[in-house]
C-alpha cells in the first residue's frame, strides 16, 4: 500500500506539469499526497476496523476521512458524493476505483478474496463495469505479485481476464498520450509501467514519464511494484514524513495488522549514521566547546523542520513535524547528544551566536532547531539557548508550521 502512496506523492508535482522523461526530481517543494492517498488509507482503515467488510462501513470511512482533507484534489462527482447525506454510486468508470484498491490486495488471503473486496471497494462509487474492472485488474496484479508470480504470469492473467492490451510499448504510447482519468486509458498504462520496469523506482519513473494523470498512474504502478520488488527505505521514509499524523496512524494500524510495520518508519537512524560517519558528532561537539563552528554538520546535529531549507541535506535531514521531533528525542543516543551539544553552545552565552555557529545562516538554523525542540519540551535547555542568544525570540516560520502562535 505504501507503494501507492509513494507513486501518488512523486506524481503529484507532475500531474498538471507533465514530463515525458524518466530523468526528473522524485521530490520537489510541490510534492504532496492527494486524494489518491487519502482514499487508499480510507480503504485500509475499513479493512482494519470493519471486520464485516460492509459497504456501509466503507462509505462511512471514505466520507469521514475525505472530509478531513477537502482540498486533496477530488473530482467533481466524487466531491458531491463525499458530502451527500445519502451517497449512491454514480456509474463512474474513472480511475478513482483503481487508485485506492491496493490495501485489499495486500490484505486478501486468496485471489478470489482480493477480487471480491476490490469489487466492493469500487462499487460504492464507481459501479460502471469499467470502473469495477479497473479495480479488479490492479488488485489481481498486486495479489499475484505478492504470491510470487512472474511478470509474464501477471501479464497473461490480466490480459485473459480483463481484456487489456499489454503488448504495447511505453515508448510508443508516450509521445501521443494525453490526460485521461478513465480506467480504460490509465490502468493498462500503469500495469505496463510495472511490466517494463527494472525496479520499484523505475516503475514510478516510467509511470510519471507518460504524462497525463501522473499521480494516479504512478500510484497504481507503485502499488504493483511494491508487491513485486518491495519499497526502497529512503523513498518510504520521505513519503511517510509527508503524511499527516492522522494518516500515518491509519497506515501504522494497517501495517501492524498485516505484521509488516516498520520499526523505524521515520528512519531516525539516518541521523545516527550521519553523526557517526567520520566521527562527525565528536567533531561538532569539540567545535561547540571551543565556541566556533568550522565544519559542515548542522543538518543532522541541529535538525530543523523539513521545508525550511531547500538543499538536498535540508530535505533529507529535515524533520516532518512535532511527531518526528518527539521520535528524535525518544532515541536515547540522539537525545543525549542533542542535550550535550546544546549545553556546549549555551556555555558561550556571553558571545555572539554568529561567531559560535560560524555564519548568520547557521545561526538561523540553530534558532529554528531550538524553537522546534522547545515546542516539544518547553522550559528546558532549548529554551535557554533561545533566551541566551535570541532574547527569547523564537523562529516564526517554525512556529507557523507547527501551528503555534507567533
Amino acid at each position: 500500500m505504501l507503494g501507492a502512496i509513494i507513486g501518488d506523492i512523486v506524481g503529484s508535482a507532475y500531474e498538471f506539469n507533465n514530463t515525458k522523461k524518466k530523468d526528473f526530481h522524485l521530490f520537489t517543494p510541490k510534492s504532496k499526497f492527494t486524494d489518491d492517498t487519502v482514499m487508499t488509507l480510507a480503504v485500509a482503515e475499513w479493512l482494519t476496523v470493519d471486520k464485516e467488510h460492509s459497504k456501509e462501513g466503507l462509505v462511512l470511512r471514505m466520507q469521514t476521512l475525505g472530509r478531513q482533507y477537502p482540498t486533496a484534489g477530488y473530482g467533481g462527482s466524487f466531491m458531491r458524493w463525499l458530502y451527500n447525506q445519502k451517497p449512491e454510486p454514480y456509474n463512474s468508470c474513472g480511475n478513482g476505483s483503481a487508485m485506492r484498491v491496493s490495501p485489499v490486495a495486500f490484505y486478501a488471503h486468496s485471489l478470489d478474496e482480493a477480487l471480491t473486496l476490490a469489487t466492493i471497494s469500487a462499487e460504492v462509487t464507481h459501479n460502471h463495469p469499467e470502473g469495477i474492472k479497473g479495480a479488479r485488474a490492479v488488485a489481481s496484479a498486486i495479489y499475484l505479485a505478492r504470491a510470487g508470480a512472474s511478470k509474464e504470469e501477471i501479464k497473461t492473467y490480466v490480459e485473459e481476464n480483463f481484456q487489456y492490451d499489454l503488448n504495447l510499448q511505453l515508448d510508443d504510447i508516450r509521445p501521443t498520450y494525453v490526460y485521461d482519468m478513465t480506467c480504460q486509458k490509465t490502468v493498462p498504462q500503469a500495469i505496463l509501467s510495472f511490466l517494463e520496469s527494472e525496479g520499484f523506482e523505475d516503475a514510478i519513473r516510467l509511470a510519471v514519464s507518460l504524462g497525463g494523470d501522473s499521480d494516479t498512474i504512478a500510484a497504481m504502478a507503485g502499488s504493483i511494484a511494491q508487491a513485486f520488488y518491495g519499497v526502497p527505505r529512503k523513498l518510504a521514509t520521505c513519503c511517510y514524513a509527508l503524511l499527516t499524523p492522522g494518516l500515518r496512524a491509519i497506515l501504522n494500524d494497517f501495517e501492524e495488522m498485516m505484521g509488516c510495520r516498520a520499526a523505524d518508519p521515520f528512519d531516525i537512524e539516518r541521523f545516527i549514521e550521519a553523526q557517526n560517519a567520520g566521527n562527525a558528532y565528536q567533531q561538532a561537539l569539540e567545535e561547540m566547546r571551543r565556541g566556533h563552528k568550522t565544519t559542515h554538520w548542522i543538518w543532522y546535529v541541529f535538525p530543523q523542520l523539513k521545508g525550511l531549507g531547500r538543499s538536498v541535506y535540508a530535505q533529507y535531514y529535515g524533520l516532518a513535524d512535532m511527531e518526528e521531533a518527539r521520535t528524535y528525542l525518544a532515541c536515547p543516543v540522539l537525545n543525549e547528544r542533542l542535550y550535550e551539544i546544546s549545553n556546549a553552545v549555551l556555555a558561550h552565552a556571553d558571545g555572539e551566536v554568529e561567531t559560535v555557529m560560524g555564519s548568520h545562516v547557521d545561526a538561523m538554523k540553530l534558532r529554528s532547531s531550538m524553537t522546534l525542540f522547545d515546542a516539544v519540551r518547553p522550559n528546558d535547555v532549548f529554551g535557554k539557548v533561545l533566551d541566551a542568544f535570541y532574547h527569547g525570540n523564537k523562529d516564526e516560520r517554525t512556529l507557523r508550521e507547527i501551528g503555534q502562535n507567533v
